[in-house]
């Protein structure tokens, strides 16, 4: 009888016990729900400014755009002239397709120079230079890179649609590489373009932004969303978010997604693709030149 008693208390003790983990369990879950649900709740820019991440005023753009496509540029016939009177450079078009000129010259450029003033300078030396727009001096390649120009925007990081001009040591101008792309078309209709601020919501995200950071500038441009199969390439409206003046990042202004942008990768991808086609150069002084000048980029 006494043995029954005391397994009774035990049972009854044991089950006071569960209940009481229950109900703290249930006390915890509880109060993690509501924290979940009051930053759920915060807005994003609550949730920046607790990280004293700051942005300056954003861009107000048009609500709905639609893609474009894009073929890449073939020089007519007509175009050769003025590409081979181009002064104090020999120059070449492969597969009409891309220009490879080399300055007879070396031309000088300082890196104490204003961005306008190195870009006016640049600018001088190529055709249709209203068309693009100088994007940065990659001092690890020692190369400019331009930018071409849709819609007033840059498209970034295309292969068919860019002026690269590489500099010696000396900081001067050796040769440049130019490709272009045709007129663009609106592709499909219209669509919603999410807004600036839900950009850097969606860098916020994905961690791309960390606890003190400042977002210089927030810019829309062009990036390549899919190539088709008939040589068309399509882009898609895409804003550029700029963190403390030296990263960049690339958000789909239709999608919501991020673009990976590597800028040492894409030179290097370009550097073999422009190493590819000078192959069929028939000007050999201009080919073991211009290897030579491109082997030592890619070895570094």
């Amino acid at each position: 009888m006494q043995w029954k008693q005391i397994k009774t208390i035990f049972i009854v003790c044991f089950l006071i016990l569960d209940i009481y983990l229950l109900v703290q369990f249930l006390d915890k879950r509880g109060q993690a729900d509501i924290g979940i649900i009051e930053r759920q709740e915060s807005s994003i820019e609550e949730q920046l400014e607790a990280e004293d991440i700051t942005y300056g005023k954003l861009p107000e753009e048009e609500s709905e755009e639609s893609f474009i496509s894009v073929k890449q540029k073939k020089f007519p016939d007509d175009e050769f002239k003025e590409i081979s009177d181009l002064k104090n450079q020999k120059t070449i078009v492969i597969d009409k397709k891309m220009i490879v000129s080399q300055f007879e010259k070396p031309i000088s450029i300082s890196p104490n120079q204003s961005r306008d003033k190195i870009e006016s300078i640049a600018k001088d030396t190529f055709i249709y230079p209203d068309e693009y727009t100088l994007w940065n001096w990659n001092e690890d390649m020692n190369v400019l890179i331009f930018f071409q120009e849709k819609k007033d925007r840059p498209v970034y990081y295309n292969h068919n649609g860019l002026v690269l001009i590489f500099l010696n040591d000396d900081h001067e101008m050796e040769f440049y590489v130019q490709t272009m792309l045709e007129d663009a078309d609106d592709r499909h209709e219209s669509q919603s373009l999410i807004e600036p601020l839900k950009a850097i919501e969606t860098l916020y995200e994905h961690q791309e932004l960390e606890q003190g950071d400042d977002i210089t500038t927030v810019d829309i441009g062009f990036h390549t969303r899919v190539p088709l199969e008939d040589g068309v390439q399509v882009f898609v409206p895409t804003w550029k978010v700029t963190v403390n003046d030296d990263q960049n990042y690339f958000v789909n202004a239709m999608e919501g997604f991020i673009f990976s942008s590597n800028e040492v990768s894409f030179l290097e991808d370009t550097i073999e693709m422009i190493t590819e086609q000078i192959q069929s150069l028939e000007d050999e002084d201009l080919l073991e030149d211009i290897l030579s000048f491109l082997n030592q980029r890619i070895d570094g």
